[in-house]
């Protein structure tokens, strides 16, 4: 029992470790309001960590509790972005099996432009905040879009990266947290 107890204590704290890194970037990028979405971004990618090293509910749980945290940020532009985007490294490994590249790829797209619309439409008239970006509407989602793909591959990169080379080196044992 004692085994078990502190097996869930070493969890709680990595993920907690996440989540305080997540809004310590967001907060960062509430500081420069144009580093909003990449810093939301940005802080998704620190769920990588959860779901290879602990897996399970807990990844989901780190997400819920960064992202409602986040909503305490004085910019919230990257607290509803990450609510609403910040998911995908969660469920990136399970897109990925889809056999059809194509396949994965449209549906990776067409999830993100759903996420996109939804935040554009929540931040202008649900929190009544001002575009920057009236005019240039329709430009923003190609750019989003290219954005899109490039932050999908620096994650691959990102993943390959940990698993094969930056685990070793810091020796995370996987029964430690698993």
């Amino acid at each position: 029992m004692a085994n078990k107890t502190k097996l869930t204590t070493r969890r709680i704290t990595a993920c907690a470790v996440c989540a305080a890194l997540g809004i310590v970037i967001m907060t960062l990028g509430s500081l420069v309001e144009v580093l909003d979405l990449s810093t939301a971004a940005l802080a998704s990618m620190l769920l990588i960590f959860t779901v290879i090293e602990i897996g399970g509910p807990w990844p989901w749980l780190t997400y819920a509790a960064t992202g409602i945290l986040a909503l305490l940020l004085p910019l919230k532009t990257a607290a509803i972005f990450y609510l609403l985007a910040g998911y995908y490294p969660l469920v990136k490994e399970k897109l990925e099996r889809i056999r059809s590249r194509a396949l994965t790829w449209i549906i990776k797209l067409f999830g993100f432009n759903a996420v996109l619309v939804l935040c554009y439409i929540i931040v202008k008239h649900v929190l009544l905040i001002p575009d920057a970006l009236d005019g240039l509407t329709w430009l923003a989602l190609p750019i989003a879009n290219i954005t899109f793909v490039l932050y999908d591959v620096a994650l691959t990169r990102i993943i390959s990266y940990y698993i094969l080379i930056l685990r070793h080196k810091l020796r995370i044992d996987r029964m430690e947290l698993k």
